[in-house]
């Protein structure tokens, strides 16, 4: 599962508002295939790691253990539904991260699995799982998006030294791993604009 994490990773910034997934196809302790979701609208983790399996290991993947971060989805969206593919390749064992909380999906893609007689096992680095998508968890859990706030201080806790006295910050990595508008603190306590990104 801790590849399954590394895999989902690679889709950050490239699959929203889709979760980030990972997936790994093990063989006899040997990985036969790997792949993650990489861009929105594109090939799910669970198709792109069967597609990575070389045409000598295809045989084995019916005894293989599939390893996915997130459920597998159960409904037809952008892309067909990735439980039906991994019951037409009949693979022998499913390993989920933690169970997907969109309505479409939340415990289908679990159920659709195992009525294909497929084991299937859950909660492996739960928490984790639901870290990495933590806004894709909180908008469809608490339905709002995830807020982060972010400011500038001192190391005695100012934020200016004194009244309308500026100081120049260096905000180097602020939209990195956050969808974010920055505002200066005039224009929102003076011009009352609140900005956000739904």
């Amino acid at each position: 599962m801790h590849r399954c994490l590394e895999l989902a990773e690679l889709g950050a910034g490239n699959v929203a508002p889709n979760p980030m997934v990972g997936a790994v196809l093990v063989y006899d302790d040997r990985i036969i295939g790997e792949g993650y979701h990489e861009v929105y609208g594109g090939p799910h983790a669970e198709p792109n790691c069967l597609a990575s399996v070389r045409e000598e290991d295809m045989g084995l993947i019916a005894q293989s253990v599939m390893y996915v971060s997130l459920e597998p989805c159960a409904h037809h969206g952008k892309t067909p539904p990735c439980a039906d593919l991994i019951v037409k390749h009949k693979i022998a064992k499913v390993v989920i991260g933690c169970r997907d909380p969109f309505k479409e999906v939340s415990g289908k893609g679990i159920e659709k699995v195992r009525s294909a007689g497929i084991k299937v096992e859950q909660g492996i680095l739960e928490n984790r799982c639901r870290e990495l998508n933590k806004r894709f968890f909180t908008f469809h859990t608490q339905h709002r998006p995830y807020i982060i706030l972010k400011w500038a201080q001192t190391a005695n806790g100012f934020i200016a030294q004194r009244e309308n006295d500026a100081q120049t910050l260096r905000i180097e990595n602020a939209n990195v791993d956050h969808s974010s508008t920055t505002s200066g603190a005039g224009r929102l306590y003076i011009t009352n604009e609140f900005t956000n990104r739904l």
